[in-house]
């Protein structure tokens, strides 16, 4: 029986969420005091209520993946096809489809994995063109990962890649170094699929991109790299059912941390939440969180006569940036809550040996581990910031396992809708990134945009010449 159907193993191993860094209590009138947390309860349980409605009418799709086994059957079979045939998975997308498998990777990855992960989402061409120029076609497979199959980045690149496959191993033997990860019935990759036959994996429907972690563009290259991703669903669905079978919203970690960072920013105006985690595996976790929270929330809503614009700005540090932008958030603009990832047990245990025992400036590391560092430099940095009246809250991981990782991503993704829910917003759509999108299809030709292209036109010709320096 895996380790993660043991009752006592998944309370072990249980993500821990500290709110204290947060009340008035730990840092001042710039914190939440506990009575004011006690009046918004009603607030978070009429949240509660509707999530709760919106899941049952299947309008919350994220919320089931950690509990289907149809996806994940098939995506284990595709992942074991391939193993043995090729080094490296390269996937090709861009935003919600290469961050997921970058926090994934970055925290479960391991040397001399099934495959190689490389995630392409740079359509630079000093990056892509030399990336594939090293890579041994023969022995490369390529996951191209688009729900609307128009993604204008990642279709370049396949195009760029099926090329170049052709040309080297011939029409009919290069359509095995493919696997598309796309929409079940829509979109022009869709149709390629259909007339191709590439072999494929579905997005389902009602899944945006910074949600689809947990479906095949996830889960996929994952598998491929030896990732254990029934863990990585069990440690999500426990997350869910957590939250869930909370007795009070305020024992919901997702919806007790949303309340938080609600009132910290609409009642103390702290408009920016960085996340820092004192752990490098989790570093592409927080690019991965950066861009749910900023197009989950970054949102402006009609309200009759008036238009109301609300989100929280996220930043993405590590314990090194405590040696470079620590001072401006301890002695700068108090307009920042700091949301700490902190890590238990680091795994490898590198020890500083006891040397320079006569220095006093040094001697002292002598016997602790990396780990022990981190750990203290955590939590030196949360008490500092307490001191200046900065407000933190910390999540801690027992380890870096497949099974907290998956706790970490569902909190973070259910604490985004909990907030829009709270803030009367839509956490789903991003049509700020359509509107660009609509006038890049102008310039670059697109069929049905013309117009676009000749607002840009226009807007450059406006431009006054005596401001371009």
């Amino acid at each position: 029986m895996p380790q993660y159907r043991r009752r006592r193993w998944r309370e072990a191993n249980a993500l821990r969420l500290d709110l204290n860094g947060l009340l008035a209590g730990a840092v001042g009138g710039d914190g939440i005091a506990p009575e004011e947390l006690g009046a918004f309860e009603p607030e978070l349980l009429r949240v509660r209520d509707a999530i709760a409605a919106r899941r049952a009418a299947g309008e919350l799709s994220f919320t089931a993946l950690p509990h289907e086994r149809e996806p994940v059957r098939r995506v284990l079979e595709v992942a074991a096809a391939v193993q043995g045939q090729f080094d490296a998975l390269v996937v090709l997308g861009i935003g919600g489809s290469a961050l997921g498998i970058r926090a994934l990777a970055g925290a479960l990855a391991t040397e001399g994995s099934a495959l190689r992960i490389v995630v392409a989402d740079s359509i630079d061409p000093e990056t892509f063109g030399p990336l594939l120029a090293g890579l041994d076609l023969r022995r490369t497979l390529f996951n191209v990962v688009s729900k609307s199959g128009e993604t204008a980045e990642t279709m370049a690149q396949f195009m760029i890649v099926r090329d170049r496959l052709m040309h080297q191993l011939g029409a009919v033997d290069y359509k095995r170094h493919l696997v598309v990860t796309t929409d079940a019935r829509h979109g022009s990759l869709r149709q390629i699929v259909n007339d191709e036959g590439f072999q494929q994996l579905v997005i389902p429907e009602g899944i945006d991109g910074r949600y689809s972690v947990l479906t095949a563009v996830g889960l996929f290259p994952a598998a491929a790299a030896g990732i254990d991703i029934e863990e990585l669903l069990a440690g999500a669905a426990s997350m869910d059912e957590r939250g869930r079978a909370a007795p009070t919203p305020l024992r919901d970690p997702a919806l007790a941390l949303a309340g938080a960072l609600w009132l910290l920013a609409t009642r103390r105006q702290k408009r920016m939440l960085v996340l820092m985690a004192y752990c490098e595996r989790l570093a592409a976790t927080g690019d991965w969180f950066c861009q749910l929270w900023a197009e989950s929330l970054g949102k402006s809503v009609e309200l009759g006569d008036r238009t109301a614009v609300w989100g929280q700005t996220p930043i993405r540090l590590g314990p090194a940036d405590q040696h470079s932008q620590l001072q401006l958030f301890v002695d700068g603009p108090p307009d920042k809550v700091v949301v700490f990832l902190r890590v238990d047990d680091h795994g490898a245990a590198v020890d500083v040996p006891a040397t320079y025992q006569d220095l006093e400036g040094v001697g002292y590391l002598g016997g602790h581990s990396l780990g022990a560092l981190l750990n203290a430099e955590q939590r030196a940095t949360e008490l500092a910031l307490a001191k200046r009246g900065r407000p933190s809250a910390t999540l801690t991981l027992p380890g870096v396992t497949a099974f907290t990782l998956g706790q970490l991503l569902f909190l973070l993704q259910m604490a985004a809708v909990d907030l829009a829910a709270i803030a009367g917003i839509d956490p789903f759509g991003q049509p700020g990134v359509e509107e660009s999108r609509r006038l890049a299809f102008g310039l670059l030709g697109r069929p049905g945009f013309e117009a676009s292209h000749d607002e840009v036109e226009g807007w450059l010709a406006q431009k006054d010449t005596r401001f371009i320096l």
